[in-house]
């Protein structure tokens, strides 16, 4: 199903690069996006590079996360994007959350936001995972309240929701068939769409903003942040 570019999005981005890699050219065409990016918290000067930051030739999370910072910036400008960040840690500093834990920073936004809204699939990496899960219980609450509203007065901020599938985690085998599957084994109804983009030059321009990160990916991956984005509507058989 084609549909047309959302003059306004707000994309959900684990951390602070998912949301280009995988939506950068829908961003390029929205006259209105807005990037969150949840992970985006800087630990303690005190904690040791983990692995991911060392291999990027960091000496601490709190130098990579101020520098990723920055190119996240840079990419959003190369976008004509906005960004925001919350301060939830990325899981590699070593804390832990639950989607509850999300919710009301992420409901803040999306209530105020309205428009388009779209969220991870939650592919593979346990941040995704959690993002997303997050994101649906926004969905549900928000719904429940539109719902429950007296005299069926509608919404201030009308908002329609899709998920995006994360690039260089879609290609593994069997991710997003069990994602899938398991959604609509909970209820969840949805269908494959696609937006009519062309802004392939401006996306892989903003995708090279994020200089410390982009060496760590292979050729297959960095192949598939060029490959065709894909996106789910929900709420459609």
């Amino acid at each position: 199903m084609l549909l047309p570019i959302p003059p306004r999005i707000t994309v959900i981005s684990p951390h602070l690069d998912d949301a280009v890699f995988s939506c950068g050219c829908l961003l390029a065409e929205s006259r209105d996006a807005l990037v969150i990016t949840v992970f985006a918290g800087v630990p303690d000067p005190d904690i040791a590079a983990p692995a991911w930051d060392a291999a990027t030739g960091f000496s601490s999370g709190y130098q990579a996360v101020l520098a990723r910072r920055d190119e996240d910036t840079e990419s959003m400008r190369r976008l004509g994007a906005k960004n925001a960040w919350l301060n939830f840690l990325d899981s590699q500093y070593g804390r832990r959350y639950q989607p509850t834990d999300l919710v009301p920073a992420l409901k803040a936004v999306i209530e105020q936001r309205g428009g388009t809204i779209l969220m991870p699939m939650g592919l593979s990496h346990p941040d995704h995972l959690l993002t997303s899960n997050a994101c649906l219980a926004v969905r549900e609450v928000l719904l429940l309240a539109q719902q429950s509203t007296e005299n069926g007065i509608p919404p201030d901020h009308p908002m329609n929701w899709f998920v995006y599938e994360e690039a260089t985690y879609r290609q593994f085998p069997g991710l997003v068939f069990t994602r899938l599957a398991a959604w609509r084994q909970a209820g969840l109804t949805m269908r494959a769409v696609k937006f009519p983009t062309s802004s392939v030059m401006k996306k892989a321009y903003a995708i090279g903003a994020y200089q410390s990160q982009l060496p760590l990916f292979g050729t297959a991956k960095r192949a598939d942040m060029a490959s065709p984005e894909r996106y789910w509507q929900l709420d459609y058989e």
